[in-house]
């Protein structure tokens, strides 16, 4: 073998042996594209947004928010699920991800088509009700719901969100009677539930602090796992003795089942590394939701498992149908 090519030859081996550091050390040589199943402006939109700048200074590349709401969340999860499996193309995972499929059909699995990457927030919410209603607790609301099983309404902003699940369960669990009235989202039930024609709102947390404020809510437990600042007198569902009852909305970026387990460990330690950031915990706090503990994506990949087969159960329990 000449000089040059025992040179070439080596030179080659040393390639070869450096091509998978620098395939990992290149992600993401491009923008992501951090997908929004839902309108811009709303709370999904408000924590994807708090994750993708902090999460582009660490990436070193732009983070790209696309919202794509329509068909209850699927219609920007299908786009997940048919994009390539190269860790450019993420979606903000909630409860409906592993909830939607069960009540329509969809074009992708919610469990084997996708590998989430990191949880990020869970929205805080407060069972409140019109102060019309003669009940200060949890307690006394299924009390009242027992007594008066036809005189009790709920406000569902929606067939298969976290807030129709949250009343469901909790009627499932404590077995009394409380009425859905369908709205196409909370601003629409808003006027009814404070003018008393509807009894109860399950209502994200800086909302019902509003109206808690002003006396025209009453406050009776918070979904959450520690008591809220803005209402530190409010117990959480599970002081209140009610903790198999509680729905958490949690959020959660995910990718392509099928990404390389480096970019998703790459993704999750920046994400991991955002919520460090004193201006992303500013920013969550003020959209009413807290950081919870990290999980690893395979402890995640269980919680969507878990998920799912509670909330199928209660979908069918409950006789919960798609919107019309």
């Amino acid at each position: 073998m000449t000089r040059l090519t025992r040179r070439a030859a080596l030179g080659a081996a040393l390639a070869a042996s450096a091509a998978p550091a620098a395939f990992g050390q290149a992600f993401p040589s491009k923008p992501p594209r951090f997908i929004v199943p839902y309108p811009a402006g709303g709370i999904v939109d408000i924590v994807t947004r708090s994750l993708a700048e902090p999460m582009q200074a660490e990436l070193g590349q732009t983070v790209v928010v696309d919202p794509r709401p329509g068909a209850n969340s699927t219609l920007a999860t299908a786009m997940v699920a048919q994009a390539p499996a190269d860790g450019y193309t993420w979606v903000m995972s909630t409860v409906a991800h592993v909830v939607a499929p069960q009540l329509q059909t969809v074009s992708y699995n919610a469990l084997t088509d996708f590998q989430p990457v990191a949880l990020v927030a869970i929205a805080t919410s407060v069972a409140a009700v019109n102060p019309a209603l003669p009940v200060k607790t949890l307690t006394e609301l299924v009390a009242y719901g027992r007594a008066n099983p036809d005189k009790l309404t709920y406000l569902n902003p929606g067939n298969g969100s976290s807030i129709h699940l949250s009343a469901e369960l909790l009627k499932n669990h404590s077995k009394f009677g409380m009425t859905s009235v369908p709205y196409r989202g909370i601003p629409p039930g808003m006027p009814d539930l404070l003018e008393g024609r509807v009894n109860v709102g399950l209502l994200p947390g800086p909302l019902a602090h509003q109206h808690v404020q002003t006396g025209k809510l009453r406050p009776l437990a918070v979904l959450a796992s520690r008591r809220l600042s803005t209402m530190p007198d409010v117990p959480t569902f599970a002081e209140a003795g009610f903790a198999d009852a509680q729905v958490l909305s949690w959020y959660v970026i995910s990718v392509r089942a099928g990404t390389p387990p480096d970019i998703v460990n790459r993704l999750h330690a920046a994400a991991t590394k955002a919520l460090q950031s004193a201006d992303t915990q500013d920013r969550l706090a003020k959209a009413g939701c807290e950081i919870p503990p990290a999980r690893s994506p395979a402890e995640l990949t269980a919680l969507f498992r878990s998920e799912h087969d509670r909330f199928g159960k209660l979908i069918k329990d409950a006789g919960i149908k798609a919107d019309g």
